[in-house]
């Protein structure tokens, strides 16, 4: 299932924690995802993503809006656009199990993909 528009199902695969902290946005309202890609978006966009998280195999099917973008790779920030959360059963879903694999680290220094 593919939403009209630009482009099709995006796929992101956060393969650990330490990815998974660089890219969640936690200032965003609903939280949002940085999806490192070379596509090119437009900032409110809608988007749809199938991400997987880290430690499960399984595909969750997120829309969202462009709210961030990286239009090149530079320093340790790939390429990319962040996409904010909706406030449906699924974006909340995904944003609890976020911030429960980012539990007491949300408020760390480490760099992120986005500031």
């Amino acid at each position: 299932m593919a939403m009209p528009g630009r482009g099709g199902i995006l796929t992101c695969h956060i393969e650990d924690i330490a990815t998974l902290y660089a890219s969640y946005l936690p200032f965003v309202e609903n939280g949002a995802l940085f999806v490192p890609t070379s596509r090119v978006q437009q900032l409110g966009d809608e988007v749809f993503i199938a991400i997987t998280l880290p430690n499960s195999s399984e595909r969750l099917p997120m829309n969202g809006k462009v709210v961030w973008i990286n239009h090149r790779a530079q320093a340790n920030r790939p390429a990319g656009f962040a996409v904010q959360m909706g406030t449906d059963d699924m974006g909340l879903k995904i944003k609890g199990e976020i911030e429960r694999l980012l539990a007491g680290k949300v408020d760390g220094q480490q760099p992120t993909y986005t500031m």
